[in-house]
């Protein structure tokens, strides 16, 4: 097909299609939608709601995808990837990831989540099975493995001609349940958000790494303005994974400065609750200042269980290495050879003590794994 043609197609897409597009994707699944179709708004997959920012999205690539070396039957995953278009430029892309079958033992969060050295990692709360975390950081525009989803969506815009950035800013999400998961990874192109195109071979060589970014005004504020947006599209997004979404919600791109947080959105709720006399007063104040004084944070962490496992070995160890040392001492013993023994005792009864733990929580069947572990999928963009 020639590049005129695909123009052409894309063209009347966008033109038949706006009207209508914002109504179909409300209770329609996205998955049976084909390539290059319009969606705009709150959109269904795979029973999760996902809120798009302003604009008109096109579905640029929908195929299925799988989890790799995690044990389970996780089954197939809906991938979707998205363009939203400033003319021939790539303004921003969306990647989905969503399970199609629910499971029984949870999805645990991204290990992008756990990292130090991005330009933001935030867990919102990871108890239980239950996980919500975001991330921001700069992507480079090269994967050596793609998933089939982007493989489509690379060749849909290059046939028609589509520009996109080198270097993105990334927003990723994560929110999850005991059965279901919603990943989603927005890229937003710097160069149409005021910040000069760029072009390295290295993400630790990128101005928007480190140091150079904090020396960066330009690029530190558009950081800034897409951490904040993060922070509010996290909640929109653990809504959508309940089903809770209003769908007539309008979500604005980083920056348009008309987002409410999601604490702000939570004291209007209460609001409208005592307005209607759901809420009494005396409630409504207590719950208001509980608010104002810790946030939306969780009172709960769930801990990994092989790092108690070694928190306790090496806490109790010691501990019974010296009240045996003791007991030697005080029986007469040479200081020199019990204290040789004793560190010796130390090193190979912590590490018998761990591996215990460890075989007790596998013969067990380790029944409860919670959010603690990591589940990723392939992505696009290269910001390792």
């Amino acid at each position: 097909m020639s590049r005129r043609w695909v123009l052409w197609g894309l063209l009347a897409t966008l033109w038949g299609e706006a009207g209508t597009a914002r109504a179909d994707t409300l209770t329609t699944d996205v998955r049976g939608y084909a390539q290059g179709r319009l969606l705009s708004g709150v959109v269904s997959l795979a029973g999760k709601q996902v809120p798009l920012p302003d604009g008109s999205w096109i579905l640029a690539g929908n195929a299925d995808t799988t989890v790799d070396a995690v044990d389970g039957a996780y089954g197939a995953i809906a991938n979707l990837v998205l363009f939203r278009l400033q003319g021939h430029v790539v303004d921003a892309a969306l990647e989905l990831n969503v399970n199609e079958l629910p499971v029984t033992d949870g999805w645990g969060l991204s290990a992008d989540c756990d990292r130090t050295d991005l330009v933001l990692a935030v867990v919102r709360y990871r108890t239980g099975w239950d996980g919500s975390c975001f991330f921001v950081t700069h992507s480079l525009a090269v994967t050596p493995l793609l998933p089939p989803a982007w493989e489509q969506a690379l060749r849909f815009a290059a046939d028609a001609d589509l520009i996109m950035a080198p270097v993105w800013v990334t927003a990723g999400f994560r929110v999850a349940n005991r059965r279901d998961l919603v990943d989603a990874r927005f890229q937003f192109s710097p160069a149409l958000r005021g910040v000069p195109v760029e072009i390295v071979s290295h993400w630790e060589d990128s101005a928007w790494y480190g140091q150079r970014l904090q020396a960066d005004p330009r690029r530190l504020a558009l950081a800034t303005e897409v951490a904040r947006w993060a922070d509010h599209y996290g909640g929109w997004l653990e809504d959508g994974l309940k089903g809770r979404l209003d769908p007539t919600l309008k979500v604005p791109m980083p920056g348009s400065g008309a987002a409410t947080s999601v604490l702000q959105q939570r004291l209007v709720r209460l609001s409208e609750q005592r307005a209607s006399g759901l809420l009494e007063e005396e409630p409504y104040q207590r719950q208001v200042r509980w608010l104002h004084d810790n946030g939306i944070h969780p009172g709960s962490q769930v801990t990994d269980s092989r790092t108690v496992a070694l928190g306790k070995a090496l806490s109790y160890q010691p501990i019974l290495v010296l009240g045996s040392l003791a007991a030697w001492f005080a029986g007469g013993a040479p200081i020199l050879v019990e204290g040789v023994l004793g560190m010796l005792r130390v090193g190979l009864d912590t590490a018998v003590f761990y591996a215990h733990e460890l075989g007790w929580e596998r013969l067990a069947g380790q029944p409860r794994r919670d959010s603690a572990r990591i589940v990723d999928f392939r992505y696009f963009g290269d910001h390792a």
